[in-house]
């Protein structure tokens, strides 16, 4: 009796254990109106939104456990039939998932897209044009939180025209996020247009919002400046800082007053634009933020040599080069390849040319990596549109199986559509290949151009050195160690084979096709006349080509007697301007 007393207890105990995990479990989602949130999820006649805005801001103070159970539960009561269900809900579960479920890492942002994929299907089967917006602007929303720039881009844009097609006038915060958006894929004046949007909406007046704001203004300020209307950047800089004295935030301070000074810089106003450029220095050094404070440092160093300043223009790009180095992260491409070009600017200066060739080869690779990086974006960005297109055509077309055959001559014609638009993307692609290798030549010409003209001025300055010196042997008013520089300058030749290589590798980038030109001319031209023409070319006296040559200036006539009579060149005409010609 006893041990059936006892097992009697101990079911008892066991079935009140498990009604109080039972009761946990329920206690997790019993505080929240459930068959309510179902109900407005799957409605077809309430607003694009509704129920959405409910579950996300009633799940914000619950737990991961919590959230989770709360959204299962929604799950397993509705009706995942109902489109507008399907659509409502996994959007919202996406929402709720990349927000506080805490997996925003990159490995788990496929299970968000997949499930934005399954609510923005379901709301094309709906033919609801509102439905559609008030999912893509979830879907690009997630895609701008997970730093995809071209979804977010293409579904917030989709969106905001979706909006205005049906009278829809989109929220502050939803323009806000477009605007970044299409400032990062450098669409600047639909940027404008959707950030100033955001402004005139936003009716939240609180001191977080005033933040928010000022980096609004700042935003439109960027984009007239990156398109040099400085009237307009200057208008919006000026009330982003209105605003940031408002609620005293000096970084903002900082980083108002370094754009506005890149402005002045781009006016030639060196006055007012190093003092603001040096305070956004000190404040963003000061705040750790290397990258900011070297790109607003090379900015002073850039107005420091144009002022003819060299020393304090070298000091400072050094030490924007160093606060580069500083970083572990990898810090702003574009604040690199900024310090980049005026290191090679400064050091040009100072005629250190095999720093200019390094930082200039720096600044070339990274400049075109960005805007490879730009041209690929916005060809993402069309990918991903006529995609959605695609994936919405698609849909239709299961929806509508009685007009079949309008929907093949609709497919025929969006294949034509696609097809051109592929060609032009191709075409697009190419060019940008083509004028990438049109830049790559274009730099090396000009480096070959300066390397040749160092070379000139080198013989030149050789020439009139031996000269001098000459002069002062004949007067007697030199050293010893004068005459000595005087006999090594005499008998050094500068054109050896090898010399000749790299001097014609040089001199073939700046003179495309001449030697081909001057071999056509005079077939059995020799190759001392070769050299006697491309020193012509170059514009050097005679006296200056014996010297390069390492042959007496009589040496140099008679060569370019026989020059003359290879190219059947008579007395009466001029032989350089002949050569010059070819």
């Amino acid at each position: 009796m006893a041990t059936a007393r006892t097992t009697i207890r101990i079911f008892f105990l066991c079935l009140f254990l498990l009604l109080q995990t039972n009761y946990f479990s329920f206690s997790q989602t019993s505080s929240f109106p459930i068959e309510e949130w179902v109900k407005k999820l799957g409605t077809k006649d309430g607003p694009a939104a509704s129920g959405i805005v409910d579950v996300f801001t009633a799940l914000a103070a619950a737990d991961t456990t919590q959230v989770k159970a709360t959204l299962d539960d929604v799950e397993a009561r509705g009706d995942l039939k109902n489109n507008y269900f399907k659509a409502r809900f996994f959007a919202t579960k996406a929402k709720c998932t990349s927000r506080y479920l805490q997996i925003r890492y990159q490995s788990h942002e496929a299970i968000v897209t997949q499930m934005l994929k399954q609510a923005l299907n379901a709301a094309y089967e709906t033919n609801n044009d509102s439905l559609i917006a008030e999912v893509s602007w979830i879907y690009g929303e997630a895609s701008y939180f997970y730093e995809r720039t071209e979804p977010a881009a293409m579904y917030l844009l989709f969106a905001a025209e979706l909006d205005e097609r049906i009278g829809r006038q989109s929220t502050a915060y939803n323009c806000l996020l477009l605007g970044l958006s299409l400032y990062k894929t450098r669409d600047y004046r639909k940027s404008i247009h959707y950030t100033v949007a955001s402004i005139k909406r936003e009716t939240d007046t609180s001191a977080e919002t005033k933040r928010l704001l000022l980096s609004r203004y700042n935003t439109v300020g960027l984009c007239y400046q990156r398109m040099g209307i400085y009237d307009s950047a200057f208008l919006y800089y000026d009330l982003a800082m209105k605003m940031a004295n408002e609620v005293n935030i000096t970084v903002w301070k900082a980083i108002i007053s370094g754009n506005k000074g890149q402005v002045y810089y781009s006016q030639k106003n060196y006055g007012l634009a190093k003092p603001l450029l040096l305070f956004d220095y000190s404040i963003s050094k000061a705040a750790s933020e290397q990258s900011s404070a070297a790109n607003s440092l090379q900015w002073v160093a850039r107005i420091n040599l144009a002022e003819g300043k060299k020393d304090s223009a070298l000091m400072k790009i050094k030490e924007a080069l160093d606060l580069l180095t500083q970083r572990s992260d990898q810090s702003s491409p574009y604040y690199r390849q900024n310090v980049y070009y005026a290191a090679a600017d400064v050091y040009r200066a100072f005629a250190k040319e095999d720093s200019v060739y390094k930082y200039f080869d720096l600044y070339i690779n990274l400049h075109d990596s960005i805007e490879r990086s730009v041209a690929d974006s916005r060809v993402e960005i069309s990918r991903i549109k006529l995609d959605n297109l695609e994936n919405a055509l698609a849909i239709k077309n299961l929806q509508k199986e009685k007009e079949a055959t309008q929907l093949r001559r609709n497919f025929i014609l969006l294949a034509i559509v696609l097809v051109a638009v592929v060609a032009i993307f191709l075409l697009y692609r190419q060019r940008q290949k083509l004028a990438y290798k049109q830049r790559i030549a274009e730099a090396e010409g000009e480096s070959a151009r300066q390397q040749m003209e160092l070379f000139r001025q080198s013989i030149i300055e050789k020439t009139n050195l031996i000269d001098k010196l000459q002069e002062q042997v004949q007067n007697r008013e030199t050293t010893a160690e004068q005459i000595q520089i005087v006999d090594e300058l005499s008998q050094q030749t500068i054109l050896t084979e090898d010399d000749w290589d790299k001097f014609k590798k040089l001199f073939e980038k700046i003179y495309p096709g001449f030697f081909i030109k001057l071999k056509e001319k005079a077939i059995d031209i020799t190759l001392a006349e070769q050299r006697m023409a491309a020193l012509t070319r170059l514009h050097l006296t005679p006296k200056q080509m014996a010297s390069m040559l390492g042959i007496s200036p009589l040496s140099v006539h008679k060569t370019r007697q026989r020059l003359r009579q290879r190219l059947h060149i008579t007395s009466e005409s001029n032989l350089e301007e002949t050569i010059t010609s070819l």
